[in-house]
């Protein structure tokens, strides 16, 4: 299969494009990953599964749980910050605990120790069904951006 084929496979796949998603962080668009909560070190961010996210035994693509999970990560950091600052992962570590297939995704994460430079994160992401899909930890750095 050619590239041009495969980007029209993933944009027919994609026909039920959200426009909400205009404006959103580009890699959230393209896989369908909407911002929830991003305040007080609480970070959230869902993710209707489709067709494209499956792997061929029918599941959510591992990657994609962790993308999620890290992408609520990110927000409840980001609520943290101040004026001027941006942070990184730097280390990451995901807990598969169930498998998922239809519904949606929901990744809730938590700052459970934050620095000047060093901030921890925790979350879950669960299904609709309320099932805990996925546990992670992880540790972003924070630097203030450069003029």
């Amino acid at each position: 299969m050619s590239d041009q084929d495969q980007d029209e496979s993933l944009n027919n796949q994609n026909d039920g494009f959200d426009a909400s998603l205009q404006g959103a962080p580009p890699f959230a668009a393209l896989l369908g990953i909407y911002e929830g909560i991003s305040a007080d070190g609480v970070g959230t961010a869902r993710m209707p599964i489709r067709e494209y996210h499956l792997q061929d035994r029918g599941y959510v693509q591992g990657g994609l749980i962790v993308t999620l999970a890290d992408y609520s990560y990110y927000l409840a950091v980001k609520s943290l910050l101040s004026p001027g600052q941006i942070t990184v992962t730097v280390e990451l570590k995901v807990n598969f605990l169930a498998g998922a297939r239809e519904g949606e995704l929901t990744a809730t994460a938590k700052v459970v120790s934050g620095g000047r430079r060093i901030f921890v994160v925790e979350g879950d992401v669960s299904d609709d069904k309320g099932v805990i899909v996925a546990r992670g930890l992880s540790t972003y750095l924070v630097s203030e951006t450069r003029q």
